[in-house]
């Protein structure tokens, strides 16, 4: 983040201050297309707050059952430090994002497809593996945010707020009546997920012309090389 600020601090203004940052930040879409799709991410992940009612659903006792939780997050721990620390490594966001969801997406095809034992508990190691993606996207607010610490910070809070709204809709989308197939439940965190990438696609868009524009504007003025918002 450090690296990425004093990057793009010769590429705008200094703050004016907090309250004109808050004021600017409200009228950026872009703040609130991310914590839209932040907020999609959230709720799509929901289930992470009825995972042992998941792992139930498979007929063991309950400490089985709460013993079978554990192996997919452990995984899901190891997959966060690898995919978060590729996704810096090669300075991409949206397509680890991508890569992230569409392993929810598959856990919930799973899921929702049969209430086979042995598939229904793959399916839990498939979306367990998704929660980088909320890490990842949270590192690339910071990045496309970076023009002055204060409006940073301001975002990074103004963000977490509205996707905290996500938790409110949470419980209401694994409704006991759905068990223990739960098909409805999956359907909507599909929908969410879906709903996450496209907004993500949106402002990698958006992000990747006004690059374009910088670079163009270089050529022509015959300028060094300057920030590139990461795409």
């Amino acid at each position: 983040m450090e690296e990425d600020s004093r990057s793009h601090a010769p590429a705008g203004p200094k703050s004016s201050g907090s309250s004109s940052d808050l004021l600017s930040l409200i009228t950026d879409w872009r703040a609130w297309c991310v914590g839209t799709a932040l907020g999609c991410a959230i709720a799509s992940m929901s289930y992470g707050m009825f995972f042992p009612t998941l792992a139930a659903t498979m007929g063991y006792p309950p400490t089985i059952s709460l013993l079978l939780c554990t192996p997919p997050w452990i995984t899901s721990t190891i997959t966060t430090v690898i995919v978060a620390r590729h996704s810096d490594a090669k300075r991409e966001r949206f397509w680890h994002i991508v890569f992230a969801l569409s392993m929810l997406i598959t856990g919930c095809v799973l899921a929702m497809s049969t209430m086979n034992n042995a598939v229904r508990y793959t399916s839990l190691f498939f979306m367990t593996q998704a929660q980088v993606s909320t890490v990842i996207l949270l590192t690339w607010i910071s990045n496309t945010f970076a023009r002055s610490s204060s409006k940073r910070a301001i975002v990074i809070g103004f963000i977490n707020t509205i996707s905290s709204f996500a938790q409110i809709l949470s419980p209401y989308i694994w409704l006991s009546s759905w068990g223990p197939t739960y098909r409805k439940s999956f359907s909507i965190c599909i929908a969410l997920t879906c709903a996450c990438i496209s907004l993500c696609w949106v402002l990698r868009q958006h992000l990747e012309r006004l690059n374009e524009a910088a670079e163009a504007e270089e050529r022509q003025m015959n300028l060094p090389k300057g920030y590139r918002y990461l795409l």
